[in-house]
């Protein structure tokens, strides 16, 4: 005679699912850190080196077209480690290949959008450029008006590059894991994105207190051996500070693939690679 066994379903808290991420995100890039680290730093050297190096400016406007591909690549190696605990690039690309033409187009509409942000943002820029502190100095009311006009043009470029985020959290991999088109793409990581704000603002919230966490803890290092050996200081600081930026931006890519497969988990495969 069979009986019937109660399925028990557990809910789960946006604060729990945010925290959850969190804790899966930092276990995934322990399990290769030097790994993750080396792509991190490719990932600064090509999309933030190269194109502030004098006559490579151009390579800004390349690399805004290639970005997600290459963030795509990463976030895929992440995925074969959780999958397979093996680590082969070659075999990322592979399988990324089929989907080179929508990334690429992914790319070229960020930097369309780019191109009408910055003209918006452009009387603002100007005028920040034509008031600037110069050696004649300024007066405190003028210095006030100054910080707030500097303050209102960091809140406008926040929000205009808000909708861009939050369009290509998700997109990449939705088109290189799924097969999704450019705009399904787009639309699904805007709806996922809206569905999961909560659990994503606390994930943000945590990891934001943690990172300002660790580099408090490093200034108060480097202070003592500043104290003690202030070469010895002045040399670590910048070292132990691109570390941290280096272990961050590894720690993000870990954390964008721990969100899509939890938030895509069963999204299906809509074209064939």
């Amino acid at each position: 005679m069979m009986t019937d066994t109660p399925i028990v379903k557990t809910t789960e808290t946006s604060n729990q699912r945010g925290m959850r991420w969190v804790r899966e995100s930092v276990a995934l890039f322990r399990t290769q850190p030097h790994l993750w680290m080396l792509c991190s730093l490719a990932y600064i050297f090509v999309f933030m080196v190269l194109p502030s190096l004098p006559l490579l400016g151009f390579l800004g406007l390349v690399t805004v077209v290639v970005w997600p591909v290459c963030m795509a690549w990463i976030v895929l190696l992440y995925r074969q480690v959780d999958l397979t605990q093996a680590f082969a690039p070659r075999l990322i690309w592979q399988q990324l290949q089929p989907h080179i033409k929508p990334l690429a187009m992914l790319g070229g509409s960020c930097l369309i959008y780019a191109v009408l942000a910055t003209y918006l943002l452009s009387s603002d820029l100007a005028y920040l450029v034509s008031h600037a502190p110069s050696k004649v100095g300024m007066t405190e009311s003028q210095m006030t008006l100054f910080i707030e006009n500097v303050l209102s043009f960091m809140v406008k470029g926040l929000l205009l590059l808000l909708p861009l985020f939050i369009a290509t959290w998700f997109s990449p991999m939705l088109i290189a894991l799924n097969g999704y088109p450019l705009v399904k793409a787009v639309k699904s990581s805007i709806a996922g994105m809206l569905q999961y704000t909560v659990p994503m603002g606390v994930s943000w919230l945590v990891m934001t207190v943690g990172m300002l966490v660790i580099m408090l803890g490093l200034g108060l290092v480097i202070g003592l051996l500043g104290a003690l050996l202030p070469v010895l200081a002045q040399l670590l600081m910048p070292l132990l500070v691109f570390a941290a930026l280096l272990a961050i931006n590894a720690l993000m890519f870990a954390f964008q693939y721990i969100t899509y497969k939890d938030v895509f988990k069963a999204a299906p495969l809509v074209t064939s690679a």
